[in-house]
């Protein structure tokens, strides 16, 4: 528990989150890492980049939708139904590469589009609407196959285009969401090609700052001043990755010039002054995490947190809670909520492109 008002009554938590037995608060935000891991190959115990963001209105936002990520988002009691509001910092594939099963899940789910957000891209074909584009498209056989069983509407994918052009010094970030009481605003960060951004996200007093993969700056400390909670890449050393990864030292520098050192992001945070500063993105190993932590405090003494898998951050004007989730690893998908008024949930008409009659003629049959 991290308190921030002296005296002030804290609810009390369980050990441990467990979803579909807490509710949350009107005025509390809750924040999940659905995936912690990077840019190297999938492990069973950590997923690529995701976080599921919780408020007390009633709204559920995705930041990032890594491979290996969907099931543990699922496993949070939250329906598919309501997640439907994605936001893409980047488009390397650790950031997007669980967007399909999360797009399948909409199909049946209810009759609505999943919405992305995302860089407009240096050229179109790099930014988020030809990545909506793409996709729809490489699922067109899985959509037509589905359309006579299960409404058509909600295998749709809308982008809405943060138009990085628009940034500049006068200008440093721009709100690419407002309803419902929240705000979520788009910054650059410096991290691969133009287009790579962190986000701001301020709702009922409460801020929570994602900057995922970048190259430490001022600037993005500057972003993330006063955050409640501030969530940054952390990484280990191009020698320690290059061992775990068997690759040769020079590759692993190389991808250290786009990332960030634990002695790194103590500046920054020690700069931006955030409640609870979060490093994520980071290879869990025993061996590792103790120097991490050694690095860290050699710039930075405030409150912080490594992410893994499920961890829950629950946040308060008063007081940050940090647990672990104890989530059912084979859990059914929550109830729905009930359809928006005037949707229609009826299926579509069947695709033109059926198998052969002879081959149908052929099915196995238990009748005698």
């Amino acid at each position: 528990v991290i308190t921030t008002t002296p005296g002030a009554a804290i609810k009390k938590y369980p050990e441990h989150y467990v979803p579909g037995r807490e509710t949350l608060a009107k005025d509390e935000m809750r924040i999940t890492a659905c995936g912690s891991w990077g840019p190297a190959p999938m492990r069973i115990g950590q997923g690529a980049s995701c976080l599921l963001v919780q408020l007390g209105n009633g709204d559920s936002f995705i930041f990032d939708i890594g491979g290996g990520t969907v099931g543990n988002l699922f496993a949070l009691g939250v329906h598919p139904a309501e997640l439907d509001k994605v936001f893409i910092t980047h488009f390397h594939l650790d950031h997007i590469g669980g967007i399909f099963p999360l797009f399948d899940a909409m199909g049946w789910a209810r009759n609505t589009p999943l919405h992305v957000w995302g860089s407009s891209g240096y050229t179109p074909e790099l930014g988020i609407t030809a990545f909506a584009r793409n996709i729809t498209e490489a699922a067109e056989w899985h959509i037509q196959s589905k359309q006579s069983n299960l409404p058509r509407g909600g295998m749709k994918i809308v982008p809405h285009e943060i138009d990085i052009s628009k940034f500049s010094p006068e200008q440093p970030r721009q709100i690419a969401y407002e309803e419902n009481g929240v705000k979520i605003y788009a910054f650059p960060v410096s991290h691969g090609l133009a287009g790579s951004m962190g986000d701001r996200l301020e709702w009922n007093g409460l801020t929570f700052v994602y900057t995922a993969d970048s190259q430490p700056s001022t600037f993005e400390a500057e972003q993330g001043k006063g955050a409640d909670v501030f969530i940054h890449e952390i990484f280990p050393s191009a020698e320690e990755f290059a061992h775990y990864n068997h690759m040769p030292i020079q590759a692993a520098e190389g991808v250290m010039e786009e990332h960030t050192t634990p002695a790194e992001l103590g500046r920054v945070f020690a700069l931006a002054k955030p409640r609870l500063g979060v490093g994520m993105h980071f290879t869990l190993d025993d061996k590792l995490i103790d120097p991490l932590f050694e690095r860290w405090r050699t710039t930075y003494n405030g409150p912080v947190l490594l992410m893994q898998d499920l961890t829950t951050i629950n946040v308060t004007s008063d007081y940050i809670v940090v647990r672990q989730t104890k989530a059912d690893l084979l859990a059914w998908p929550a109830i729905p909520p009930k359809p928006p008024e005037g949707v229609d949930m009826s299926p579509g008409q069947p695709s033109k492109a059926q198998r052969p009659s002879w081959l149908n003629e052929k099915r196995l049959s238990l009748e005698p």
